[in-house]
């Protein structure tokens, strides 16, 4: 017993050496630090009270003082297991919270462990000691001691269960930490049953200690792993970037090949007739609009991960978002064995609240990629509802007859720079970012997205999106409504005066052709003075064209003057840009434009603006 109490004091004042060098080194606020230093503040009480009661029992035996000492004594078993179990979930799991509470919270497992070991405490606090006299002293008194041991050995069977769990996702170091606590305790608890008049457990728990402090707590071990995951972080950075020039390198050179390749070959051979160049003609402006997707794929990737991406919520119809998705659709169908079929349910609400611009690409994204993988057979878009108080859940289904996916391409699909196993898509071009952008807008919006595909057959995509309603009434039939909003003829504008400034002469060539078409009379300035010189010189135009990024003063310092102007009258600015960052619509209206139209100009979007303004107008 004498060599127990010994033992017991050197264990104490050898914790006090590592509490002192703990306490020196900079501490880190985590919650497994935190349940660190519990872990030793509890370490410290169990050594106090045992030599406490040791002392108690050799000086006046076996009084009730003693056993309420040996009460306390066995009581931070549990609390000491406690806290280990969820300090192994802490740097097991690599969790970095700042509290405990918040940790039993949010974890399953320190939940269920909590619930559990109160159970078992209230259960200790009934269970006997065993009456001692000096022949039959022993450092595992009876009943409720053999509890204890028991209730910690099931929370070493718990850590090995955990490490046994995440294996692959635990760092060497920490392996290497929990497979010697592990052992440690096991050779503890054993010597204990077999030697037990010697006091082993509180030894056991400050080795705990200090084997918890070098491999994981040191400070100098923390710094070195954090510069590891820097070295592995920009290691990561590097090759993300080198893979990522790589795809773009090739992503962009392809469409730009067919551009600059038929070009060219139109300009350098007379002898083109009309068929021929008209075919030439088409596949550049396909190779056009693929260039243009891949550009604003890597613009959108770009906001993501920048976290600058956030939900723009507006009323909207989304009868017009369908028509619209539907026109693009079919136009990129054009000349191709693929039919484009719609089929929404007619009791949809008509005007809802949220991101329209978001589910229009979420859609507009699969059934591009539908259209990559599906060279003969159909595109099917179903639309349906399920109503809920206020608020709708829309889900969307695409099916198509394409390739389909192999198995062993499912975990890829959302990854970005993925291409499909299939020798058939070697021709089909895209930056694999679609879809990528596509899941992170779905969960930005809080919807659900999920597919079925079989390879040879088709894929078919499913989207789920809760939207709030502002008017209940039904959208009616889907057909008939985007029947009657196709525009056969473009509005005649004969009279009506506009004006183009932009510093880039083939833009302001590409934007004159386009309004001629509605035979407008068209003005071009290269400059923003000379726009502002013309309206204060009485000039008046029904509409201006207004670019954003020119010389000497850009087109948000025009429109600022122009609307300031007092006694002029100013026609509506359009702001005709290439910056088309999303989000970015909302910022040209807030600085005083009325319309936004991004370069390269979508003829439908802007058909659509050209009839809001002149449609019923004489």
């Amino acid at each position: 017993m004498n060599a127990g109490l010994i033992l017991t004091i050197g264990s104490l004042a050898f914790l006090i050496l590592l509490l002192i060098s703990y306490l020196l080194q900079p501490r880190s606020s985590t919650v497994g630090s935190k349940l660190y230093r519990q872990l030793l503040a509890i370490v410290i009480i169990l050594l106090i009270s045992e030599i406490i009661a040791s002392y108690l029992f050799v000086s006046i035996g076996g009084t009730n003082l003693y056993y309420v000492l040996l009460r306390i004594h066995w009581s931070t078993g549990i609390f000491w297991f406690w806290a280990l179990y969820l300090y192994s979930i802490c740097f097991l799991k690599d969790i970095n919270i700042t509290s405990v509470v918040e940790l039993i919270k949010t974890d399953k497992r320190s939940r269920i462990y909590s619930i559990y070991s109160l159970i078992c405490l209230i259960v200790y606090l009934f269970l006997p000691f065993k009456d001692m006299n000096y022949e039959t002293f022993t450092y595992i008194p009876g009943i409720a001691s053999y509890f204890i041991v028991g209730y910690g050995s099931i929370a070493v069977l718990l850590i090995i269960i955990l490490m046994i769990k995440r294996r692959k996702e635990i760092n060497e170091r920490s392996r290497q930490a929990t497979i010697i606590m592990l052992i440690e305790l096991f050779i503890i608890f054993g010597f204990q049953v077999i030697y037990q008049r010697t006091a082993l457990i509180g030894l056991g728990a400050v080795l705990q200690m200090y084997f918890l402090y070098f491999f994981i707590e040191n400070p100098d071990l923390m710094m070195i792993s954090s510069l590891e995951e820097l070295k592995k972080e920009v290691e990561r950075s590097s090759l993300a970037k080198t893979d990522f020039l790589s795809n773009m390198s090739h992503e962009i050179r392809s469409p730009m090949n067919a551009i600059v390749g038929f070009s060219e070959t139109i300009l350098n051979n007379p002898d083109y007739d009309s068929n021929n160049i008209r075919s030439d003609i088409e596949h550049i402006a396909t190779s056009g609009k693929n260039l243009l997707d891949i550009t604003n794929n890597i613009l959108d990737i770009s906001k993501i991960e920048s976290g600058r991406e956030t939900a723009e919520e507006r009323e909207y119809s989304i009868g017009n978002v369908l028509i619209e998705l539907s026109s693009v659709i079919e136009a990129r169908l054009v000349n191709r064995p693929v039919k484009f079929i719609a089929e929404v349910d007619n009791t949809i609400p008509r005007r809802l609240y949220g991101d329209s611009t978001k589910i229009y690409q979420i859609l507009l994204n699969i059934l591009t990629n539908s259209i990559k993988y599906t060279e003969v057979g159909k595109i099917k878009l179903i639309v349906t509802k399920e109503l809920k108080n206020d608020s709708v859940t829309l889900r969307f289904k695409v099916l198509d007859t394409g390739y389909g996916i192999k198995k062993e391409d499912y975990d890829k699909l959302f990854e970005k720079f993925s291409r499909l196993s299939s020798a058939t898509t070697n021709e089909i071009e895209g930056t694999g970012l679609g879809l990528v952008i596509t899941k992170q807008y779905v969960d930005l919006l809080g919807g659900k997205i999920w597919f079925e595909s079989e390879y040879g057959v088709g894929t078919t995509f499913y989207v789920e999106i809760t939207q709030p309603i502002v008017d209940p009434t039904p959208i009616g039939n889907f057909k008939e409504i985007k029947e009657n909003s196709l525009e056969d003829n473009l509005l005649d504008c004969s009279g009506k005066k506009v004006l183009i400034v932009d510093d880039d002469e083939l833009n302001l060539k590409v934007t004159k052709r386009i309004l001629s078409e509605y035979k407008f009379d068209v003005e071009t300035l290269h400059t923003g003075k000379d726009c502002v010189y013309k309206i204060k010189e009485g000039q008046k135009y029904d509409m201006i064209f207004l670019d954003h990024v020119m010389p000497e003063m850009d087109g948000l310092e025009v429109v600022h003057i122009l609307k300031n102007l007092e006694g002029y009258e100013i026609p509506p600015v359009v702001a005709l840009t290439a910056n088309a960052i999303t989000g970015v619509r909302d910022m040209y209206l807030k600085a005083g434009f009325d319309e936004y139209i991004s370069k390269p100009i979508n003829l439908a979007e802007f058909n659509q603006m050209i009839n809001r303004h002149f449609g019923n107008k004489g």
